[in-house]
């Protein structure tokens, strides 16, 4: 029986953020699965790329395939050098490349730990924020002082570099990989700046059935959904 475990952040934990009569993405998952196969989540709305190993401590025994989407939080954490002052470009790319460099280090070794559980596993890219046409309170409490399309463009900038760390590994690794860059493209794809909405969870749920049930998907090379 296919047993499908969602790990990661609020882009599989995204409850809190759809409406009380609309599906999340676990439950939208569900739903596109053949009868006997389910979805069960584990990841947690909050949770950063070390948080997975803890997720897996509640991995169930009959799990068949793993889909981690994880590395937003991490990028979150460190945008508080967006405002800090530099003497120049070069100097501001080395302190982005400080933030890359330390999630590579997390990134790497959660995909190891993960890896260990020998079950066919597919990664997600962090996809694109949408600072400039959303209400940004839920990333700054004073969100109206905050000029959406400028933060707009550095936060795409920055996840950049993050985002080469997710590829690069899913390359090394020969991990499949789910581009949600591409997938959630329109605004309404999101409850909010940093959360997908149903329709956008719908988009991400039919990408995991089709990896699913695509035969490239566990044959051990990287393939990118998009």
């Amino acid at each position: 029986m296919t047993h499908v475990v969602l790990c990661g952040d609020s882009i599989f934990d995204n409850r809190p953020y759809v409406e009380p009569d609309e599906p999340d993405v676990t439950e939208q998952v569900n739903d596109l699965l053949p009868e006997g196969a389910k979805a069960t989540r584990l990841a947690t709305d909050g949770d950063v790329t070390q948080g997975v190993v803890r997720q897996m401590q509640s991995l169930p025994i009959d799990a068949t395939h793993l889909f981690i989407s994880v590395g937003g939080n991490d990028a979150l954490g460190g945008i508080n050098v967006f405002t800090e002052p530099v003497s120049n470009v070069g100097e501001a790319l080395i302190q982005v490349s400080n933030l890359r460099n330390q999630f590579e280090v997390q990134y790497r070794d959660m995909l190891q730990h993960v890896l260990s559980k020998k079950l066919s596993l597919t990664v997600c890219t962090i996809y694109y924020p949408r600072f400039h046409s959303q209400n940004l309170e839920r990333v700054f409490p004073l969100g109206g002082n905050v000029n959406g399309e400028i933060f707009q463009q550095m936060a795409m900038a920055a996840l950049a570099s993050y985002n080469d760390v997710i590829f690069r590994n899913a390359f090394q690794l020969k991990v499949p990989l789910i581009d949600l860059r591409v997938l959630c493209d329109e605004d309404e794809d999101f409850a909010n700046p940093i959360e997908p909405s149903a329709k956008g969870g719908k988009k991400i749920a039919r990408a995991i059935v089709d990896m699913l049930n695509s035969s490239e998907g566990s044959a051990h090379k990287t393939v990118v959904y998009s």
